[in-house]
């Protein structure tokens, strides 16, 4: 498959590691992107510049789409110089957004009235797998068009869930996202509580690894812990919005999700708090106010017997 063309759409954190191991894996890809800056790195590592969304689809047999979230996709697809102005009949559109499974199946719909098929893959995991290529995908669609696309999601990734129909990976995202963040919130409560109460972090954190208390963003994200670095990765105004779209989707079908609400009302006062573009983690810092203490490793190396 390798020279087939791709059209890729946002190389922000995630798409700029994606797009380069899309290069790697010998597509050739256009790229498009509202920040010229990042643009221009991924020109220098052999992609071309597109100068729309439009134009890096057009005659692509493949378009990968990663931006932030529900609106972005309705105009990369529909918007003035979008996708379906000139996507070619039988190309293959891959949403790599969080979205919610509505606003999916809609643009699927949309884009199947102009002949274009589409693959429902949000991304799993991290910006560094995003970079090292083991990013996982839950994908909805076509089994067919998911098997035409299988080399180069794997050139992105490790994994594939193979979910169903268009709308069940953006399910599977969301209840991803909205678990995590909900186990972040509350794992910075407790070690919050821990460090008032006279505890040291280095040992709560060894005692939790050891029971069902163990929660993975310690050892996963440990700059925060370890640095007091709150920079992105995951940043707080893309938590706020995949919760805020989860709790949207469970509404839309009738489930209760009230500790997944308390998480979302965290994440809605950090981003208040001017924390937006900086790491979901920095929860941490309303919790550490209200409590008045800073919670930080005292050895600056977290689960140190644990980790790599």
């Amino acid at each position: 498959m390798a020279g087939k063309k791709v059209g890729f759409i946002g190389v922000g954190i995630m798409g700029a590691g994606m797009v380069r191991n899309v290069l790697k894996g010998g597509f050739d890809v256009k790229v498009f992107d509202m920040n010229s800056e990042a643009v221009a790195e991924i020109v220098k590592e052999g992609a071309t510049a597109a100068t729309s969304a439009a134009d890096a689809a057009d005659g692509a047999d493949f378009i990968q789409v990663v931006v932030p979230g529900p609106r972005e996709v309705e105009a990369v697809a529909f918007g003035p110089d979008g996708v379906a102005e000139t996507a070619r009949e039988g190309a293959i559109v891959i949403q790599h957004a969080t979205i919610d499974p509505t606003t999916m199946r809609s643009v699927a719909e949309g884009l199947a009235e102009k002949g274009i098929r589409t693959l429902d893959a949000p991304l799993l995991r991290t910006s560094t797998h995003a970079a090292s290529g083991t990013l996982g995908f839950p994908v909805g669609g076509e089994k067919a068009d998911l098997e035409e696309t299988r080399e180069l999601l794997m050139c992105c990734g490790d994994t594939i869930y193979e979910t169903g129909e268009v709308g069940t990976g953006s399910a599977l995202k969301l209840v991803n996202n909205m678990l995590n963040i909900t186990i972040l919130c509350a794992a910075c409560e407790a070690v919050t509580l821990g460090v008032k109460s006279g505890l040291k972090l280095d040992m709560m954190l060894e005692a939790f690894y050891h029971t069902p208390a163990r929660a993975r963003h310690f050892e996963m994200i440990p700059g925060t812990w370890e640095e007091r670095d709150f920079s992105p990765g995951f940043m707080t105004l893309l938590g706020h919005k995949d919760i805020r779209l989860a709790i949207q989707h469970a509404a839309s079908v009738s489930v209760p999700v009230n500790v997944s609400s308390a998480a979302y009302s965290l994440m809605a006062m950090t981003e208040g708090q001017g924390f937006g573009r900086d790491s979901f983690t920095s929860v941490l810092k309303l919790l550490e106010a209200a409590a008045g203490v800073e919670v930080k490793s005292e050895s600056g190396k977290i689960l140190a017997e644990h980790r790599e």
